[in-house]
């Protein structure tokens, strides 16, 4: 007779999938793949809290009496990093024209009316209000009412104190401090009473309904939060933003949230240098649509694809992706994402350049956002070469070669040419101890940079140095153990 198993405390691939499951119907977040550690470390910490076995306490949040856990795990979880005037090309928009257009077409005495869905700690709905109030004068020539929401009630009470210090307000000029802060501490800020005046903070969950008294918003800012939804979450909050906005009102996404084949019942418009959606309802109503694509595509099965007209005024995507990734392979990831943030995301090259964002994101360190933004182009088109590369890299970093392994190996069956594929596959055999493997991948690797010149980068590395590499290695790690045919 068998002895029964002693129940671990460990969380296995199950219990994490039913957590992530749970965590996306709730609040919008889905954790992908590599975010699980992060998931296992925020379980772990809130199930000592409150002294559970971690599977009990995984188990226990699948009910409806677990629900305020179920946010304060979200909120561990959720990122709250930003900084003042994060994306200037929108505020620079925001206060040249759009707040303008409006002030002259509304009739004296109505209210412009903002919010910033998922604010987390007040730079950016205090970075409108200080654009606001530029445009219209101090006080304003028109009412000013400006609403801050977000998930975290710990983020809403640090947006509520208004203090500030270090790099979030690295963006702010000399006259900005001036005007709207006073010093806290040795060298932090604090709003001033002119900006708190226009501006409050509002817990609220996007998937929930929203209150009436937000009906009829004019503009919307809703930026770097639908990035890590799945498509059909993304899909019904637009059109649930769609029908709260006034007519003609806009909305402003992050550079890398694009609705192409998504939701197109918003039309693009170039505004100052960069690009917003705007309510128009001359255009037709989006077709039903079936359900797209899994969070994990495969090869046999692509979205549906709805393609928006084509804007004449914009230089050829291609272009744009060609040199978005010669700068990446310079070791430029700023300056490819300078020249993206000018690109709309229109088009069958989204998937591309959402690839090329995110390349360039993990590049400079900000790993959730570059996962976030190459799944959703595997989302888009699952052949989407670079997003293998770039998933199989994060999982790199993150000592997962196993998980590398899947994705590079998707990568090299979509590029057989890629050196860089080739290479980085060959770190992650040798990790794993497949000599074997790592060998063969080292040799292919040299084999592919054949013929290029030894100076030419490739995602800021000299080929000669790639080359070299390649063969010490070949070198430590000696013949193969390989039987020849």
């Amino acid at each position: 007779m068998k002895q029964p198993v002693a129940p671990t405390n460990e969380l296995g691939p199950a219990h994490l999938a039913t957590l992530r499951d749970l965590l996306a119907t709730y609040c919008g977040v889905y954790l992908d793949d590599s975010r699980h550690e992060s998931l296992r470390s925020a379980v772990r910490r809130r199930a000592q809290q409150r002294s559970l076995p971690l599977p009990v306490y995984a188990e226990a949040l699948a009910t409806e009496a677990e629900r305020p856990e179920l946010h304060l795990l979200a909120e561990l979880l959720l990122n709250h990093e930003t900084v003042f005037f994060r994306h200037r090309l929108h505020m620079a928009a925001l206060g040249k024209t759009i707040i303008p257009e409006l002030h002259q077409r509304l009739a004296p005495g109505i209210p412009i009316r903002i919010w910033s869905a998922g604010c987390a700690t007040g730079e950016e709905v205090y970075s409108i209000a200080i654009t606001a109030l530029e445009a219209l004068g101090n006080p304003p020539a028109r009412p000013l009412e400006i609403v801050g929401s977000d998930l975290s009630s710990a983020a809403l009470a640090r947006a509520r104190t208004g203090r500030y210090r270090g790099r979030t307000i690295g963006n702010l000029s000399a006259d900005q401090r001036r005007r709207f802060f006073r010093p806290f501490g040795d060298d932090g800020l604090e709003v001033n009473e002119h900006l708190r005046r226009v501006v409050h903070f509002e817990q609220r969950n996007l998937l929930e309904p929203f209150p009436a008294e937000f009906q009829g918003m004019q503009i919307i800012f809703c930026q770097n939060v639908t990035i890590y939804f799945q498509i059909e979450t993304c899909r019904t909050l637009m059109a649930r933003f769609y029908d709260l906005m006034a007519e003609g009102g806009t909305l402003f996404l992050g550079f890398s949230e694009t609705l192409w084949n998504i939701f197109n019942r918003f039309r693009w418009r170039e505004v100052d240098g960069t690009y917003v959606y705007q309510k128009d309802r001359s255009l037709p109503a989006a077709a039903p649509r079936r359900p797209v694509t899994p969070a994990v595509p495969t090869f046999s099965t692509l979205p549906e694809r709805v393609v928006r007209p084509s804007l004449s005024s914009v230089r050829p995507a291609q272009d744009v992706v060609t040199q978005g990734r010669n700068l990446i392979d310079a070791g430029k990831s700023e300056a490819a994402l300078d020249m993206l943030e000018h690109t709309p995301l229109g088009g069958p090259q989204v998937p591309q350049l959402l690839a090329l964002s995110a390349h360039a994101h993990a590049n400079r360190g900000d790993l959730d956002l570059a996962a976030a933004e190459a799944h959703r182009a595997l989302e888009l088109d699952a052949l989407t070469t670079e997003a293998h590369l770039l998933i199989g890299l994060i999982h790199a970093r993150q000592e997962q070669p196993t998980s590398a392994i899947k994705h590079l190996e998707r990568a090299r069956y979509l590029d057989p040419n890629a050196a860089q594929i080739s290479f980085h596959l060959a770190e992650c055999y040798r990790q794993l101890g497949r000599m074997d493997a790592a060998r063969r991948e080292y040799r292919n690797t040299i084999q592919k940079l054949a013929g290029e010149p030894p100076e030419r980068l490739i995602d800021g590395v000299a080929v000669g140095w790639l080359a070299e590499t390649c063969q010490r290695y070949l070198t430590i790690l000696g013949p193969s153990n390989e039987k020849k045919g």
